[in-house]
């Protein structure tokens, strides 16, 4: 059950401002700070003007939950007894049953008495006859609605708190799951240093999110979507870190023309050079040919040989002439010139063709160093056939008369053409990759990140993860349907609940409560309350209206007193709270000033009805009462005989423009009456035989607290107004003359300095005030001893044999 434990706070409302519950209300107990809370009875005294109102507002709003009107700014906290807050914005988290009797419930419901125009808002009870089929009915609903207590529930409460929980439970399931995927997302999207946003560089994403990751997944989730090869990653990681290029240089061109090569060794190897006057050992023996053309060129000048020494004909030397011609010497200058020519090429450009490849992007890189093998082998073999031409060149200069047949060697200018056509071609796609190296990098990047997302996936298993939260949000949405069925059929039951006890409740019936307590021995018996039927656009309705019985007949009352007013408002107010009274909800009260106008007798049967009617059958949860009235605040101190454990006194104080509640200090709230702390103060002397600096206050004030004591004292004894002056009365009292000699010199003496003035200036003089008190409290003993047991009550000692001084007074 919702109980107030206090108001926390009151920042701004009305007259109250800045106020802390617990600065204002703490206190010291055994060395620890305590706060002075609500409890079960709370009772507030405070002037007119104080904020007893006010406070009465704050605890309406939690009624109506809804602020009051023309408040600028309401700012306060209510807590409750399980540690909870209620502000000013959260009024509708307080479910229990409350009601305020303050101004605002006047206007509210008993419009007639500011304005006699108006009606009073008619209400109905239960009737006392019951229809036992629909109180039948009504249990059966009620078993099936079952109890809403915390730890206790039964029935549809029960099953809507445990479907609550399943919904709770798969909720938090679904939340939990969906957060750790969520976090695997934005982690890998934001967060972590190996993010892809943190790797922009690679990924050219610098502003990426969970919402572009969460389209890069669906994108690698299509079924076009092909992941990279290890080539492809590198050769993509390759493009977005190449800078831009210059145009690489044009590829060198292979203009050797190898045909025409084979063509003109053909003719020489073909060329033979011969006749009737060529030496035919010569011809026969290319060795011999050789050596003696070598001889002859070397004795061109000489007659004799140097070999032998003989001399050289001349006929010799015409022979010689003749087969060393100048056709052979032609063909030998053609042999010697092709093989020249031949070792021009193999050292010409044509075999020096080359590449720098750090001209071209590095993603040409390993096709270029191939195609640079290729290039170079194709040139190699080449050579080669170049080579095999010089061979055959010299083969032929050793063979002049004859023709060579012989097999010549491939040529290989097709396959280096080609190789230099790839490389052109890639020289090519590099000026276009210049053109659109951003466009490419971006690409790459984009394909890089979608693979990468593409691995990220494969890795935490996102599909499961994913069908296992689209699972889990699967199961809520039955769940729903079934709680909102449940607190749908828990409407309907309480809805039925509702229609079977308004067929057991009548407004007759709140009129006859409210008269029956109006109309009391010592309420008024002049008024009362009737229903009046009316008709309404909504169809036949009820008002009360207030009746006066005048010469046996019942008219509408007019000119109603304030003290009237202020009676029917709290019959009123008594008869609508019954029904919460009597089926045990337990309702928190708050009654506000209930007795404003109202003569002594009226604020004692006010006080009957709260004793009775509410307090006595202790079915309400919190009750609190505010007044103004010292003497209604006496009489609310008696509250079933304060056998109420729990109940609490306060006090409102206003200072200037604002307004603090207090603990309600003793002198106020534990002495029934002026008389009983008197006696105290008396009795408290009487036990103290010497003075100190702890207790002088008592006999300081001694003279004035006997003299009142006695006064009241001895005219409750002869009550016989002023026939006998006081010293008459006080002289009947004590009987003998000198106990009312000595007492009444102390209480004028001390008590007066007129006349004695020297005695101000002597210290007070204690065994006399002993003696006195001592000498009071005795006599009351003797007249009525009864009586003293009484006063020992009123002032905490609830037995003779528990006073140290009875034995004293009584020997």
């Amino acid at each position: 059950m919702q109980k107030i434990k206090n108001i926390k706070e009151i920042q701004n409302f009305g007259i109250f401002k800045n106020f802390n519950w617990d600065s204002n209300l703490s206190y010291q107990h055994k060395n620890n700070t305590e706060i002075y809370n609500f409890k079960d009875i709370n009772i507030f005294y405070g002037r007119n003007y104080s904020g007893k109102t006010s406070l009465s507002k704050i605890i309406r709003s939690l009624e109506k939950q809804a602020l009051p009107e023309k408040y600028e700014n309401p700012d306060f906290k209510i807590e409750l007894n399980d540690e909870s807050l209620i502000t000013q914005s959260t009024l509708s988290n307080f479910g229990h049953p409350i009601h305020v009797y303050n101004s605002d419930f006047l206007k509210e419901n008993l419009k007639f008495l500011h304005n006699e125009n108006e009606n009073i808002e008619s209400f109905s009870v239960a009737l006392g006859d019951e229809n036992q089929p629909i109180l039948d009915r009504i249990q059966e609903l009620k078993h099936e609605l079952g109890t809403n207590e915390e730890n206790t529930k039964t029935g549809t409460f029960l099953d809507i708190q445990n479907k609550a929980n399943e919904l709770k439970n798969a909720t938090i399931e679904h939340g939990t799951k969906k957060r750790e995927l969520d976090k695997l997302l934005t982690d890998k999207a934001t967060k972590n240093s190996d993010s892809i946003k943190n790797q922009y560089s690679i990924f050219g994403e610098i502003n990426y999110t969970i919402t572009k990751l969460n389209q890069d997944i669906a994108s690698v989730q299509d079924s076009t979507f092909n992941a990279l090869t290890d080539d492809q990653i590198v050769e993509n990681r390759t493009i977005i870190t190449q800078k831009e290029l210059d145009n690489p240089p044009e590829v060198s061109t292979y203009t050797l023309n190898f045909t025409s090569l084979i063509q003109s060794t053909t003719e020489i190897l073909k060329t033979i050079v011969g006749g009737s006057k060529k030496i035919g050992e010569l011809v026969n023996n290319n060795a011999l040919n050789i050596w003696v053309q070598t001889g002859h060129q070397l004795h061109s000048d000489r007659t004799t040989c140097a070999f032998c020494n003989n001399e050289i004909s001349e006929n010799r030397r015409e022979e010689l002439r003749n087969h060393f011609d100048l056709e052979t010497q032609n063909l030998r200058n053609r042999i010697s010139k092709g093989i020249e020519h031949l070792t021009g090429l193999l050292n010409g450009e044509n075999f020096k063709i080359s590449f720098d490849v750090n001209h071209y992007y590095q993603q040409y890189h390993t096709n270029l160093f191939q195609l640079n093998i290729d290039l170079q082998a194709a040139l190699d073999k080449q050579k080669s056939s170049i080579e095999q031409l010089k061979i055959l060149l010299e083969q032929k200069n050793g063979k002049l008369f004859t023709e060579l047949e012989v097999e010549y060697p491939d040529d290989h200018s097709d396959e280096i053409k080609a190789v230099l056509n790839k490389i052109s071609q890639i020289r090519l796609d590099c000026i276009q990759l210049n053109s659109e190296l951003t466009t490419k990098q971006k690409e790459a990047k984009n394909e890089l990140r979608l693979n990468h997302v593409y691995q990220f996936i494969q890795n935490i298993n996102y599909t499961k993860l994913k069908a296992d939260i689209d699972t889990a949000f699967q199961a809520i949405e039955p769940l729903e349907h079934q709680l909102e069925a449940l607190n749908t059929r828990k409407s309907l039951i309480e809805s039925q609940i509702k229609e079977e006890e308004a067929k057991l409740k009548s407004e007759d019936e709140a009129c006859k409560r409210i008269n029956a307590i109006l109309q009391h021995d010592f309420g008024h018996q002049c008024l009362s309350l009737e229903a009046i039927e009316t008709d309404s656009i909504n169809g036949k309705s009820f008002k009360f209206e207030i009746q006066r019985n005048q010469n046996g007949n019942k008219i509408k009352a007019h000119n109603l007193s304030e003290g009237e007013q202020s009676l029917i408002a709290f019959c009123y107010f008594l008869a609508k709270i019954q029904d919460d009274l009597d089926q045990n909800k337990e309702p928190i009260l708050w009654i506000d000033d209930p007795i404003s106008s109202l003569d002594n007798n009226h604020i004692f049967f006010i006080f009957s009805l709260i004793e009775d009617k509410i307090v006595s059958n202790q079915k309400f949860g919190q009750l609190f009462i505010s007044t103004h009235n010292l003497e209604f605040l006496k009489y609310l101190k008696r509250l079933n005989g304060r056998k109420w454990g729990d109940i609490q006194f306060f006090i409102i104080k206003r200072n200037f423009n604002s307004s603090s509640i207090f603990q309600m200090p003793n002198y106020m709230k534990n002495y029934f009456s002026e008389l009983n702390f008197l006696f105290q103060q008396l009795y408290l002397c009487a036990n103290e035989e010497n003075i100190s600096d702890q207790n002088y206050n008592l006999f300081y004030n001694f003279p004035n607290n006997a003299r009142k004591f006695l006064e009241l004292y001895s005219n409750f004894h002869y009550p016989d107004g002023f026939s006998n002056t006081d010293t008459e009365k006080l002289k009947s009292l004590w009987g003998e003359h000198l106990a009312f000699t000595l007492t009444d010199r102390i209480n004028n003496e001390y008590s007066h300095l007129s006349g004695i003035f020297e005695r101000s200036f002597t210290p007070l003089e204690q065994p006399e005030m002993y003696k006195a008190s001592f000498a009071i409290l005795k006599k009351i003993v003797e007249l009525n001893p009864k009586q003293y047991e009484g006063f020992l009550k009123s002032i905490g000692i609830n037995s003779t044999t528990l006073d140290p001084l009875y034995i004293k007074l009584t020997t």
